[in-house]
């Protein structure tokens, strides 16, 4: 990674807020205390499932760390519908090597799924690749997300455009003579087709 990549990874780092959720014991002593010399704000909770929504929303992390030995699925599940509203990476370490589990996860998500326990010493390359996953994940919703607004608004104009030939038609224009007054009006008056249908309709 370059200087300036390594930088941009310690600012996306510094004073993150990390739920740590847990239902086991995996060194939590040192594994909070990994965290916090990494510059993590780090609230430490046993997994709840009556409390766990709450405790989220009180929190509103921007990391959630799951440590489970068991009933991962059920635990992630929830954390992931919690989070629908509110995108946060999520990683999950467990020793469940449940493939069912696994892939329920991944398909919420989950920014990583480590089956081997939650080791200190692994944590920092663990989040890191987790972290850069989730940008890039998000990167990628937003490009799709960009993508149907843009069909959508093209969808829109040709809607647009169609009615304000509609229009001229009943008004007696064939559909060649009706598209090319819109593009000459379009092009006299330096602005789009739908533009132009657009002033025609609301005029009419």
């Amino acid at each position: 990674m370059s200087p300036h990549g390594a930088a941009g990874a310690r600012k996306w780092v510094v004073n993150l807020r990390v739920l740590l959720l847990h239902n086991n014991q995996h060194d939590l002593p040192a594994v909070e205390s990994v965290l916090a010399a990494q510059g993590y704000v780090v609230r430490s909770l046993a997994v709840n499932a009556l409390t766990l929504q709450a405790e989220v929303e009180r929190w509103n992390p921007e990391l959630i760390l799951i440590a489970a030995d068991d009933a991962a699925r059920d635990v992630v599940e929830q954390i992931c519908v919690n989070s629908q509203f509110r995108a946060r990476p999520i990683v999950v370490f467990t020793e469940d090597d449940d493939r069912l589990a696994m892939r329920a996860a991944m398909q919420a998500r989950v920014s990583a799924y480590v089956v081997a326990g939650m080791q200190p010493k692994r944590l920092r390359s663990v989040i890191d690749v987790a972290l850069e996953r989730f940008k890039q994940d998000q990167l990628q919703i937003a490009r799709i997300e960009a993508s149907r607004r843009a069909v959508e608004t093209d969808q829109a104009r040709e809607r647009t455009v169609a009615r304000a030939k509609a229009l001229l038609r009943r008004r007696g224009m064939s559909e060649p003579d009706a598209y090319a007054a819109l593009r000459t009006q379009a092009m006299r008056d330096r602005c789009s087709l739908a533009e132009v249908a657009e002033r025609l309709l609301a005029g009419a």
